[in-house]
């Protein structure tokens, strides 16, 4: 499948929710279904007033909330969010890959994984692509296709926070250990006044929200 660098456009007529977190995590289903719980409990009191006043209308219509996720769908948070969220009635999902397909998937540790990612991404009709130049062809050493690398990842986490309504972060609360880290993108997150739910630990807690 040929991937297109694309934008993805203003939805008004969906929530769109951002995922950003950990890449390990010790029981991806259990967060899987504490993801959910959040989306219930939480989404709708942060979205935006105008917002909220539309899910209103829809709903006296006899309408669900339509979702979409927006997600870099690597492994671990990216996913669990990815999958939690494609589990509600004509849920979307918006992909951005921080690198060409070729160099994200050998970040990929087992051929099961690539597998999974191969099969949300089908979900995706016109992925984004932040980097379509093959990391090797721009550096040559391993300390600047590093450099790439990590550049790539935290262009992707503040993609993905500036076309959401609802960043969902799983993090440990722990600061970044790298560049485009969890606790980096929160922070970005934080700054754009992002409404933010902050899931880990069997409990979920908003972070932010729209006054």
């Amino acid at each position: 499948m040929e991937i297109k660098k694309t934008s993805i456009g203003s939805i008004s007529h969906r929530v769109r929710i951002g995922a950003t977190g950990h890449r390990k995590l010790d029981d991806p289903a259990a967060m899987e279904a504490l993801v959910k719980k959040a989306i219930d409990a939480v989404v709708e009191e942060l979205l935006a007033k105008e917002v909220r006043r539309k899910i209103v209308r829809d709903r006296s219509a006899g309408a669900a909330i339509p979702f979409s996720v927006v997600s870099s769908l690597a492994e671990g948070a990216d996913r669990v969010v990815a999958r939690a969220v494609l589990s509600y009635p004509d849920a979307r999902l918006d992909a951005v890959l921080p690198l060409a397909r070729e160099d994200f998937m050998e970040d990929f540790a087992t051929e099961a994984s690539r597998k999974e990612f191969a099969e949300l991404l089908n979900r995706c009709s016109e992925p984004v692509v932040l980097r379509t130049n093959r990391i090797r062809n721009e550096r040559h050493d391993a300390n600047g296709q590093a450099e790439l690398r990590s550049d790539a990842y935290a262009q992707a986490g503040r993609y993905v926070v500036d076309h959401c309504d609802v960043l969902i972060a799983v993090w440990d609360g722990k600061p970044a250990r790298g560049g485009g880290g969890t606790a980096e993108i929160v922070e970005y997150a934080l700054r754009k006044n992002r409404p933010l739910i902050r899931v880990w630990g069997g409990s979920f807690e908003a972070l932010n929200r729209i006054v």
